[in-house]
């Protein structure tokens, strides 16, 4: 499972000893300059990139009203906002239907056949497919609106 690059967070998210979960807070991190640090929103990249293979991994979204869980580099995102969820890629934003109470979210990217899937974990129902032909490695990345998240240890 991924782990969180705290090169890259922004300076109002505190990120856990084991680099697994993600926390807004109050007061600023000054976490110390860096080329990677999201600057305007409160977002972090996780270290791993994927330029091949099949990898999945699980995000318990917690209680949050609105949240964001994508891939960097070409940003694909699933979005959360209250009660209304959607998928958003260069600017286009897909309304998806999710009808029961979701918090904890599954990511599967299957980077040669092109694929990248978001899915109930709980019940493996898959809530978008995104088909295209990767160039570039692929960082997940998490935008957290509150509260904290945390990427699950399938290991």
């Amino acid at each position: 499972s991924p782990t969180f690059d705290t090169n890259s967070a922004h300076n109002l998210l505190q990120i856990s000893p084991d680099l697994r979960m993600v926390a807004v807070t109050r007061d600023s991190q000054r976490h110390p300059n860096h080329p990677l640090r999201f600057e305007f929103c409160p977002q972090v990249l996780c270290c791993e990139s994927f330029s091949s293979g099949q990898h999945y991994w699980e995000v318990d979204l917690g209680n949050k009203s609105q949240c964001t869980l994508g891939m960097g580099d070409e940003s694909w995102c699933l979005k959360k906002d209250g009660t209304r969820f959607s998928v958003s890629h260069g600017g286009v934003e897909i309304p998806v239907e999710v009808r029961e109470p979701l918090r904890r979210v599954g990511v599967l990217l299957h980077w040669e056949e092109g694929l990248l899937e978001f899915y109930r974990a709980d019940s493996m129902q898959s809530l978008h497919a995104i088909h295209y032909r990767f160039t570039l490695p692929l960082h997940p990345a998490l935008g957290v609106g509150g509260d904290s998240m945390r990427i699950i240890d399938l290991s």
